[in-house]
């Protein structure tokens, strides 16, 4: 018992820094604002989600995030919305995961409109104006109404269906693991 535990915790934190190591590596969308970016960091979390469970891809998020924050970033916005998409889509994936391939994608539809439509209630009234002040940047404050429409709910939109995608091809390479493998890892 002991042994399985300390098993998964180091799978655990080993996930998350890689998560946080392809955190680093982003791809901006043309045509909108640069500070939104797509990574390649959910695939550790979907690998912990499928192979460790739920709390520990939840667990992976939140070590990645936070490593993210003192690490890299240095400013707390960023890494909170992440957090909170990460939640969010994982939450939504987990509750309607099966192993039928349809049950996943109406998951990941679900998950694509929770994100965009919290992430846009909490950017209008919270992310926003606490980075327009953190940054000193006056015109985010006031041109609030515009980065939420024109920037934040396409973005979201995007980064479920590129997430849909990620997770997808990790389900994929997770099935296709020998079972002597997998048993090592499932909990």
């Amino acid at each position: 018992m002991y042994k399985k535990n300390t098993h998964k915790l180091i799978l655990t934190a080993l996930l998350a820094v890689l998560s946080l190591i392809l955190s680093i590596v982003k791809m901006a969308i043309p045509l909108l604002p640069t500070f939104l970016t797509l990574d390649l960091a959910f695939i550790p979390i979907f690998f912990g989600l499928l192979l460790l469970g739920y709390k520990s891809s939840l667990n992976i998020s939140l070590l990645k995030n936070v490593l993210h924050f003192l690490i890299i970033s240095r400013e707390p916005v960023g890494s909170i919305a992440n957090l909170i998409v990460e939640f969010i889509f994982l939450s939504c994936i987990i509750y309607f995961y099966k192993k039928e391939k349809y049950t996943f994608i109406i998951g990941g539809i679900i998950a694509t409109l929770a994100i965009t439509i919290a992430m846009s209630i909490i950017n209008y009234f919270i992310l926003l104006p606490m980075y327009g002040a953190i940054m000193d940047l006056t015109d985010i404050v006031t041109n609030i109404k515009t980065i939420v429409t024109y920037g934040i709910i396409p973005f979201n939109i995007i980064k479920g269906c590129f997430l849909i995608l990620l997770f997808f091809i990790t389900k994929n390479i997770v099935n296709k693991m020998p079972a002597t493998l997998k048993n090592k890892f499932i909990q």
